[in-house]
Order: structure tokens, then C-alpha cells, then sequence
């Protein structure tokens, strides 16, 4: 039996066959070291994670600034000073156009008003205050702020007078809290602290207790004169009576 010579036996088949495989496998495991066939080419481990870093940070910076502007209160702090202090211009000027009295000192209610504020509040008003209090008892601005400046050298040297050694003067300053009242440090008496909280005191209501105060004297002063007038009055009609004749 002849045996065709161009039909492969089993063992070239399967020789044949392995050496195929081979082929295909070491095609598929072949790296690609042509770059220039890429499409995006392969960044460097440390440049790509210094970008990733730097990216994260500005993303984080941007975020942090998005969220103060978008926050409602960013801005409410130097709003309300400038706020305030265009209303204490407004106070200012207002206490400087009172006419001024000259040497003429203040009248008892006057005195009163600002004995009060300086007894229990402060004595050392800043210009708001001096110029709402001012304002209020119908009194020049400089001449309520040298009333305040006075009073506090007659009481250092009524000070000095009983208490002649040094250790035992009354310093005024020591004896005062300080708080923080729209926005700024004052200098009140303890006494105000213990009648109002620390939160309660603002320029209205500062403003509300010299108007209160103020409002109390003036009508204790109309109830003195209608008092007064009407005193006169019944001293009159008697000596009226007294003074005519009577029948015989």
C-alpha cells in the first residue's frame, strides 16, 4: 500500500500544530515599545501625581472660596460698621449744630440727665453717645463732652483730697468693665451690668434710657410748676377773699 508523501504524518501535524501556538502566544506577549503609535502617550508616575496633587489643592482652594462668598454673613461685619458709622456722622453733625450757650451752665435737667448717665453708666461717653445724649437734652456736643471731661477731674481731685497717699487714690478706670458694644470696646460702670446684660447694650438702647430718664424729668418738672400755678392761684383767690370789706 503506497503512503501519499504530501499528507503529514500525525507527528508533523501535531509538531506543525504547537508551533503555531507558539507563534500567536509570543505575538499576544510582544510589548508595544513604539510610542509614536500611541495615541495619548504615557505620563511619568511623579509628573502625574504633582498635577494630581496641585488639581486637588486648587480644587479644594476654589471650593473654600465659593463657600465664603456664598455665605450669608461674610459680609454683614463690615457692612454694619460702615453703616454705623455713617449714623454717627449723622449724630455728630446733628449735636454740632445745637446752638451753643457759651459759658451759660446747663439747666438742673440738663445736669441731672447727664449726672445719671455718668453715675451709672459711664463717664467716659464716646462720640456717639455724647452725641445722642446731646441730642436728647438739647445741649452742643463740645459742651457735653468738657461736662463728662469736668466732672471726671473734680472727682480725681476730690479723690486726692480724702485720700492723700497714692495707694489708696480711687482709680476710676480700675472700677469699670469693659464690653463690646456694636462693634466697639466702652467702659461702663458695673451697676449697668448688673441692671442689663452684656448682649442688651447698644447705641438704641443707650439712646432709649437717656430718652426715658429724660422724658421722667420733664414731666416731673410739669407737674411741679401746674403744682406751683396752681398753688399761686389759691394764694391769690384767699388774699382776694381776705382783702374785701366785709358788711356791717
Amino acid at each position: 500500500m503506497d503512503v501519499d508523501e504530501n499528507v503529514p504524518s500525525s507527528q508533523e501535524s501535531l509538531l506543525l500544530h504547537l508551533d503555531t501556538q507558539s507563534r500567536r502566544s509570543l505575538r499576544k506577549r510582544v510589548p508595544v515599545t513604539d510610542k509614536s503609535s500611541l495615541r495619548f502617550r504615557p505620563t511619568p508616575p511623579s509628573i502625574s501625581s504633582s498635577r494630581s496633587r496641585s488639581h486637588v489643592r486648587d480644587t479644594s482652594e476654589d471650593n473654600l472660596r465659593k463657600k465664603v462668598q456664598k455665605q450669608p454673613g461674610s459680609n454683614a461685619i463690615p457692612k454694619a460698621q460702615s453703616e454705623r458709622e455713617a449714623r454717627v456722622r449723622d449724630l455728630k453733625s446733628r449735636a454740632l449744630a445745637i446752638p451753643s450757650t457759651g459759658k451759660t451752665p446747663a439747666t438742673m435737667r440738663q445736669r441731672m440727665v447727664m449726672q445719671m448717665v455718668y453715675d451709672e453708666i459711664t463717664p467716659y461717653p464716646d462720640e456717639a453717645w455724647v452725641s445722642q445724649l446731646g441730642i436728647i437734652i438739647y445741649r452742643e456736643y463740645h459742651q457735653v463732652k468738657n461736662w463728662f471731661s469736668n466732672q471726671r477731674q473734680k472727682d480725681a481731685r476730690d479723690s486726692r483730697q480724702q485720700s492723700p497717699q497714692p495707694a489708696a487714690s480711687f482709680n476710676l478706670e480700675s472700677s469699670l468693665c469693659k464690653i463690646s458694644c456694636d462693634g466697639r470696646d466702652m467702659r461702663i460702670r458695673a451697676s449697668a451690668l448688673d441692671a442689663c446684660g452684656i448682649d442688651e447694650w447698644s447705641d438704641a438702647f443707650f439712646d432709649e434710657v437717656v430718652m426715658i430718664h429724660n422724658f421722667r424729668l420733664l414731666a416731673k418738672h410739669s407737674q411741679d410748676e401746674a403744682r406751683a400755678a396752681h398753688n399761686d392761684s389759691s394764694v391769690s383767690t384767699t388774699d382776694i377773699l381776705h382783702a374785701q370789706p366785709r358788711s356791717s
